[in-house]
C-alpha cells in the first residue's frame, strides 16, 4: 500500500477546504499542506454550484445584528447562536478577502459599490453575487491561489477511514482510495481537517443530489470520535454557505 506523509491534510476542496489550505499556508508556509479531493480541484463540490450568492451585511442601512436574527429565525431558533454570530460577523471579513486578496469580481452598482440583491430568508438585500455564477467565481479564484502556492493536491482520491494512533488518542492519518487505480493510499498527517460539507444529509429530507448522499468522512469522523459538535440548522439546499466546518486533530 502506498504511503504519503504531510504536515496538514485537508479533506475537501470546496470553499472551506481551499480557504483552510490558503490560511494554513499563510500562517505556516514551511509546513507541507495537502488537499485531497474526490474529483478534480476546482471542478467538483457544492461551492462551485452556488448560484444565488453570499449573504453579508455591508450596506449602511443593514446590520450584523439584523443578519444574525434573519439567520436564527430562518432556522426556527435551532441554530447554535454562537456559531451563527461568528458566521455573520466573519462574513464581512471573508467577502473583503475574496475581493481584495483573492481577486473575486462581484457585480457592482453604478457608483462602484458591491451590488446586493434580495434572496430568500433575508429581510434586507444583502446577497453579494456574480450574476448567477457566484460559486464558479469564488472557486475559480480560490483554486488559482492554491495552484500558485506550494500546496500539494491528491485529486480523485476518496477518504474511507480516519486512522487513529495506537493509543487511540488522536488521528494518525487517513486511509484513501485512488479512484484512478483502485489502490489504497495511506496519508500520514500531523493534522487532519475535514472540509467535506454534506451536513444536510444528516436530515431525513434535504435537497442534495444523490452524489452528496455518500459522505464517508462523516461516518469516519463519528467512528473515530473526532466529531464532537452539531452542525446547527442548515438550510436543506445550502450545504456550504458558511456552515462547513474544519476539524483539527493532531496525530503521531
Amino acid at each position: 500500500m502506498r504511503e504519503i506523509s504531510t504536515d496538514i491534510l485537508i479533506l475537501g476542496s470546496g470553499g472551506a477546504g481551499l480557504f483552510a489550505a490558503l490560511h494554513a499556508h499563510q500562517a505556516a508556509p514551511s509546513l507541507s499542506i495537502t488537499v485531497a479531493v474526490k474529483g478534480l480541484l476546482g471542478k467538483c463540490g457544492c461551492t462551485r454550484m452556488v448560484q444565488g450568492g453570499y449573504n453579508v451585511a455591508l450596506a449602511q442601512e443593514d446590520s450584523i445584528e439584523r443578519h444574525f436574527m434573519d439567520t436564527i429565525e430562518g432556522g426556527k431558533w435551532l441554530p447554535d447562536q454562537e456559531l451563527a454570530w461568528k458566521l455573520v460577523t466573519l462574513a464581512v471579513e471573508r467577502i473583503r478577502e475574496l475581493e481584495n486578496e483573492l481577486g473575486c469580481f462581484f457585480d457592482r452598482n453604478a457608483d462602484g459599490s458591491v451590488h446586493q440583491k434580495a434572496f430568500a430568508g433575508q429581510s434586507f438585500d444583502r446577497t453579494v453575487h456574480k450574476g448567477d455564477l457566484t460559486g464558479i467565481e469564488i472557486i475559480n479564484r480560490l483554486a488559482e491561489q492554491v495552484w500558485a502556492r506550494n500546496i500539494a493536491r491528491l485529486e480523485e482520491h476518496r477518504a474511507v477511514e480516519l486512522i487513529r494512533t495506537r493509543d487511540g488518542g488522536a488521528i494518525a492519518g487517513v486511509l484513501m482510495i485512488d479512484m484512478r487505480t483502485g489502490e489504497f493510499v495511506f496519508v500520514r498527517a500531523k493534522a487532519v481537517l475535514l472540509g467535506t460539507g454534506g451536513g444536510p444529509t444528516m436530515y431525513k429530507y434535504h435537497a442534495l443530489g444523490r452524489e452528496k448522499l455518500r459522505r464517508p468522512c462523516h461516518g469516519a469522523a463519528r467512528r473515530a470520535a473526532a466529531a464532537r459538535h452539531g452542525d446547527g440548522a442548515v438550510p436543506p439546499d445550502r450545504p456550504l454557505r458558511g456552515h462547513a466546518h474544519a476539524h483539527d486533530r493532531h496525530g503521531a
